[in-house]
């Protein structure tokens, strides 16, 4: 994983330092869309505006349960209202798993695909997959995870993913002043923007949430049964479920223009100040022609 040393020192600078509240002669939501106007119109302006669909490809390293992997990301991006993650991962020697998440609509669905598994049994869980009520808590995270992928590229979320924003202060560090946001949402997003007052740029974003699980088992001998393997499942996610939420803080670096549009090439996620995921950007591709159809489970 490539070094960024001065640039991760520079930023967990900004996040500890304290953020300090002031007497806001403007309400603080006006206050918020304010210098969010501001940003956007340094990172795009007309351009951003004009914006109808964007397509993402990268290469990413991820820490979950203790193992490093790494794979390749897309994300496409069609306004108003879908969007799409297609996620390869190797968790296991001689395993590739194939994770597709979309929400189109007010509506969302999932499919994973497992090749090559030989002895091995292997499951990735994102919250709510297997909990009562699961499919709404499945979709409020799907929406979560969307909308801070949409903040960092864009400042702003597709309609199907409404949020309120409100001015909270601002963060004061040696290497300059950031103003903070709080982004908040019905369906339970609360995450923090830290937006730099010089350049208009996203800085950083914080939010909470547990950490992603990865079940991994091997066997020998005779294939387990059906019931084996639910009960392996649910003894893995009854353990996580008591695992507390932790802080993590989503860093943007590296910015490229793109057809006017500058994005963030590099987001690093970070917890305890340890690189949690880091992602580097291929290829942005903005306007590009996507058919609805895409967002269509096949």
């Amino acid at each position: 994983m490539k070094e960024k040393v001065l640039f991760i020192a520079i930023f967990i600078g900004l996040a500890v330092t304290e953020l300090l509240p002031r007497a806001l002669a403007q309400d603080p939501k006006a206050k918020a869309i304010e210098i969010l106007t501001r940003a956007r119109a340094a990172i795009g302006g007309p351009k951003l505006e004009s914006l109808s669909s964007l397509s993402v490809a990268a290469g990413y390293r991820r820490m979950m349960s203790g193992r490093e992997m790494s794979g390749e990301v897309q994300i496409d991006l069609l306004l108003p209202d879908k969007i799409m993650r297609t996620e390869t991962m190797s968790p296991i020697p001689s395993v590739e798993i194939t994770r597709l998440e979309a929400l189109t609509g007010d509506t969302s669905w999932t499919d994973q695909q497992t090749s090559g598994t030989g002895g091995a049994m292997v499951m990735i869980k994102r919250p709510g997959d297997n909990a009562p009520h699961g499919e709404q808590i499945r979709l409020n995270a799907l929406r979560a995870d969307f909308a801070r992928m949409t903040i960092g590229w864009l400042l702003k979320t597709p309609a199907n993913i409404p949020v309120e924003y409100s001015h909270a202060g601002v963060a004061e560090s040696p290497d300059g002043n950031a103003d903070v946001i709080n982004v908040t949402s019905p369906h339970g997003l609360n995450t923090k923007l830290f937006i730099d007052q010089k350049s208009g740029r996203l800085l950083m974003m914080t939010y909470q949430s547990r950490k992603p699980r990865l079940i991994a088992n091997t066997f020998s001998g005779p294939q387990r049964s059906r019931e084996e393997i639910e009960k392996s499942i649910r003894d893995a996610e009854a353990e996580a479920a008591k695992q507390p939420e932790v802080e993590y803080q989503i860093h943007l670096d590296d910015y490229r223009e793109v057809n006017g549009i500058s994005f963030s090439a590099s987001p690093l996620t970070q917890h305890r100040g340890e690189i949690n995921e880091e992602w580097e950007v291929k290829e942005f591709k903005v306007n590009a022609k996507i058919k609805p159809e895409k967002f269509v489970k096949k």
